[in-house]
């Protein structure tokens, strides 16, 4: 297929997802401000990218600043949302940051899970230093994405998601070679600021705005002109007129916004697009209230998928949002989506924000409508329609891996208890979502039930062949018998995994500290030397190692006295 057919066949609109490098010929009216952020992230060491949700800062981030960055030959790391993942079980070296692992999987995912575990974002960039014709560091580029989400309130412990950007912070500091880029949203650039002007970082800031209208009209006509429309300049106009739309929810009209939201361009635009090809009719329809029907149809989607993946029935979502849009320019308060005893979680509350749906005040004590466009669409929404959104739900995996990333446990162990009740599972999977729930337990002090799963993830790795996914298992369940005080089977369990392992770095490491947790310093100290030759998991076996000498020290000291 042509680029041409390619281009006609999924639209000139990306709809509620950001763009990305392969989208950069679909990505315009955003040239200026591409120039200005790889300037500011070429000359500054950390560069911060602000902006209100659902204005852009990913799509500027991954299809205008990095393709022009590798077009000119720049070292930029790979970008993406931070995941915990079983691949690697918590429970092999649990003194590394959860949120330090997931950026370095990120970053290099050719060495997941054999390298990059237990090695410090520092120590990663140093092992992966290159140098120009003249024997400079070379620039390595670098993003944390939606920043956000380590600084809003959550259910995931603060001081972990504080010692990541510590130490995050720490490497841009000390690695004089890395151009850290983060973007976060405005209402959180003030507490992003006091963590950043304790440090002695060279540093810049970058605010992103909506599009202005005719901008706006622009590059909607230019999407259409590539997509092969022939009316692109007429179909552009409507649609940003639209986008400007704005009612209450008892459907009075009020001024048209002056500016031109891209999240809500790109989602009213791909619901068009689908429906006039489907229809062969006009981008635009002729009746506002048939553009109100498609919204309202969209929407009822986008609340089903935010149920599904929390959980909760979508009358939950549907009666927060409708009383969001009601409450007009006051907007509904926070004590109203924090009752423990509530199925309206924050989790829930912190899903219709992050699909733009809802946004903070400017004093963060009230939620209001991110769209005044979409009042009268979600005045006419039933909380039982379910729209065009996944036939089967969420993925169960993924499910489970933003729960657990987000700090929501109990919600991440249901979605991996359905999807081992699934049918369709394939054994790598259930595998996988077997290790969760082993992590889940470790991480909550109930070491006889992640012994449990973890063994029962061993085996299923066995059973198809997966002799590297076992030793791993087998490690992480050792060191759960050993904390149960089950030290035979913990030492049988790690003997199997040390007899399996080969070129496995990071798993040396935590067999290491397995050993040395069961009083074999001196067989913990052969691993781990091991491990640092190999490249791997190098700061946990270097602090490990240092650990175990200080206290052979200790002990000769106290023999000699």
């Amino acid at each position: 297929m042509t680029r041409a057919a390619i281009v006609h066949a999924h639209g000139p609109f990306v709809g509620a997802r950001p763009f990305r490098a392969q989208d950069r010929r679909h990505f315009l009216g955003r040239r200026s401000e591409t120039e200005e952020l790889v300037r500011s992230w070429s000359r500054h060491r950390l560069t911060v990218l602000h902006g209100d949700n659902g204005v852009g800062k990913t799509s500027l981030v991954r299809a205008g600043a990095v393709p022009a960055l590798t077009d000119r030959g720049s070292t930029v790391l790979p970008q993406g949302e931070l995941r915990f993942d079983p691949v690697f079980p918590a429970a092999i070296l649990p003194g590394q940051n959860p949120y330090s692992r997931a950026l370095l999987a990120l970053w290099s995912p050719s060495e997941f899970p054999t390298h990059g575990p237990g090695t410090s974002i520092s120590d990663y960039l140093r092992t992966h230093e290159s140098t120009d014709r003249q024997g400079l560091p070379r620039p390595v580029f670098a993003v944390l994405d939606q920043t956000e989400l380590l600084l809003r309130r959550s259910a995931a412990p603060e001081p972990v998601r504080r010692d990541f950007l510590d130490e995050l912070f720490t490497a841009v500091e000390h690695r004089t070679d890395l151009h850290l880029l983060l973007t976060v949203r405005t209402q959180h650039l003030d507490e992003l600021r006091r963590l950043v002007e304790k440090r002695e970082v060279d540093h810049a800031e970058v605010r992103l705005t909506p599009f202005a209208p005719g901008t706006a009209t622009d590059a909607a006509a230019r999407a259409l002109a590539l997509a092969g429309s022939r009316t692109a300049a007429r179909d552009a106009d409507r649609l940003v007129h639209q986008a400007r739309t704005a009612r209450d929810a008892g459907a009075q009209p009020c001024p048209p916004k002056d500016t031109v939201e891209p999240a809500l361009l790109q989602f009213l635009g791909q619901a068009l697009w689908e429906q006039a090809s489907a229809s062969g009719t006009a981008l635009v329809p002729d009746a506002e209230s048939e553009v109100d029907r498609l919204l309202t149809e969209r929407l009822s989607g986008v609340l089903s998928e935010v149920a599904d993946e929390h959980l909760v029935p979508p009358e939950v979502p549907y009666a927060w949002l409708r009383a969001v849009a009601e409450a007009g320019p006051r907007g509904v308060g926070r004590p109203a989506c924090e009752d423990p005893d509530s199925e309206l979680t924050p989790g829930v509350v912190h899903a219709l924000e992050d699909r733009h749906l809802v946004t903070a005040n400017r004093d963060g004590s009230a939620y209001l409508l991110r769209h005044p466009r979409l009042a009268g669409p979600l005045a006419a929404l039933s909380p039982f329609a379910r729209g065009p959104s996944s036939a089967s739900g969420p993925d169960p995996l993924e499910a489970a891996r933003a729960a657990h990333t987000r700090g929501e446990t109990a919600l991440a162990a249901e979605h991996a208890r359905r999807g081992l009740g699934r049918a369709a599972a394939n054994p790598r999977e259930r595998a996988l979502l077997t290790a969760l729930l082993g992590d889940l337990a470790f991480e909550r002090g109930d070491h006889l039930a992640a012994a449990g799963h973890y063994a029962d993830a061993a085996r299923q790795r066995e059973a198809v062949g997966d002799g590297a996914a076992v030793s791993r298992l087998l490690v992480a369940e050792a060191r759960n018998r050993l904390m149960a005080g089950e030290r035979s089977a913990g030492l049988t369990g790690v003997a199997a995994a040390e007899s399996r392992v080969h070129a496995d770095p990071s798993l040396r490491a935590g067999i290491g500290q397995v050993l040395w947790l069961a009083g074999q310093g001196s067989s913990a100290l052969d691993v781990l030397e091991g491990a640092m030759v190999g490249g791997g998991g190098i700061t946990e076996a270097r602090r490990t190692r240092g650990e175990i000498r200080a206290e052979q020290r200790g002990t000769s000291g106290q023999g000699r006295n």
